[in-house]
């Protein structure tokens, strides 16, 4: 091969390299109709945390002794 030939080559790759960098990437899909959780979702949904909580750092507690997917299903 000839070095123009060669040069050629090299060119082309590195142009399509740089071509995939720049449009190959996804774009992430934006779910525009997802809504923030409100105060109220948030504020009744605070037992189930607590429960979570108290017996995640004290899992000696008789309250604790429930099977997990009671917790999971408040």
């Amino acid at each position: 091969m000839d070095k123009k030939f060669e040069r050629n080559i090299i060119w082309t790759l590195a142009i399509i390299l740089i071509v995939l960098g720049l449009f190959g990437c996804a774009k992430p899909k934006i779910d525009a109709d997802k809504k923030e959780p409100t105060v109220l979702e948030t504020i009744s949904n605070m037992d189930g945390i607590v429960d979570v909580l108290s017996c995640t750092f004290a899992p000696e507690d008789p309250s604790c002794e429930k099977q997990p997917q009671e917790l999971h299903t408040r």
